[in-house]
């Protein structure tokens, strides 16, 4: 998915939120601002929006000298979607149709997204989700998929929501226990995107085989993937991909089919996906 103009903006308001997020004085703040804007400048319409993200993610990263801008974001959003697993547990328990929940589950947990919300509410997020339904709606075909796969690649999206994840993977190997699973995320810190070193003591680790896909940009570009992710992605006989980044880096661009599971947050992606903002999106990708 290419960017459309108003990317340019939604970029440039990150950064700035970064310089208010990390409380930079007014002259780190200027030269943070200028490189941004400098580097927003070199791209085209040609380019996904997360190629671009990563570039001017890393120019802010190398001017306040933090390796990690979000790293504090990560462990609190991590922590906070701890609390609320015993409860969705327990309430999957008494669904009719556990998969369909432990997806409605999987999805809540993608409103964590410091790039598009500078501020999200899981609470409120997590109590409307069962009552909620999806915009696009191709669930069914993935139940087939999921109940015949041998191989699932699970793409996976931002710090805290990975915990939800886990709550669809354990779902995924009630319906199919002999499924291998392969758990990909970013290969290095990109806004609050979920690295491996993130995951560490999570039981994520129990149920999936958790890869670094290589991957510096907010999404799961395919140019940028190490041979592993990649081949794991093409070989697999089911992708899910989580996240708008995801989607906005692999919609229509990567031959193969897809599933998104994903939030519209933003009027581009509303456009690309055929759907409307804040709606919910559970839909196989054109090939």
């Amino acid at each position: 998915m290419k960017i459309s103009k108003e990317c340019y903006l939604c970029i440039y308001n990150q950064v700035f939120n970064i310089t208010e997020r990390l409380n930079l004085d007014e002259e780190t703040a200027s030269k943070v601002l200028r490189e941004g804007a400098k580097k927003l400048s070199f791209y085209d319409l040609s380019f996904e929006p997360p190629i671009i993200a990563s570039d001017v993610y890393e120019s802010v990263a190398e001017i306040v000298k933090k390796r990690d801008l979000f790293e504090k974001e990560k462990k609190e959003a991590i922590k906070e979607a701890l609390k609320f697993k015993p409860i969705l547990k327990k309430r999957l328990s008494k669904s009719k149709d556990r998969l369909y929940d432990a997806c409605k589950i999987a999805v809540a947990g993608n409103v964590i997204d410091l790039g598009v919300n500078q501020e999200y509410d899981l609470q409120k997020e997590i109590k409307r989700i069962f009552e909620m339904k999806f915009f696009k709606d191709d669930y069914l075909l993935l139940k087939n998929k999921i109940l015949n796969a041998k191989k699932i690649a699970y793409l996976a999206d931002n710090a805290g929501e990975n915990v939800f994840d886990e709550l669809l993977i354990e779902t995924i190997k009630e319906y199919n226990p002999d499924v291998k699973i392969y758990y990909i995320v970013r290969g290095k810190p990109i806004i609050n995107d979920v690295t491996i070193d993130d995951l560490k003591g999570l039981e994520i680790f129990n149920l999936a085989d958790v890869i670094d896909s290589g991957v510096d940009t907010p999404g799961f570009c395919l140019n940028k993937a190490n041979k592993q992710s990649k081949d794991i992605f093409y070989n697999s006989d089911l992708v899910i991909s989580k996240g708008m980044g995801n989607f906005e880096c692999l919609y229509n661009e990567c031959q193969r089919e897809v599933f998104y599971l994903f939030k519209v947050k933003c009027d581009v992606v509303a456009r690309a996906s055929g759907a409307q903002k804040n709606e919910y999106m559970l839909f196989k990708g054109i090939k």
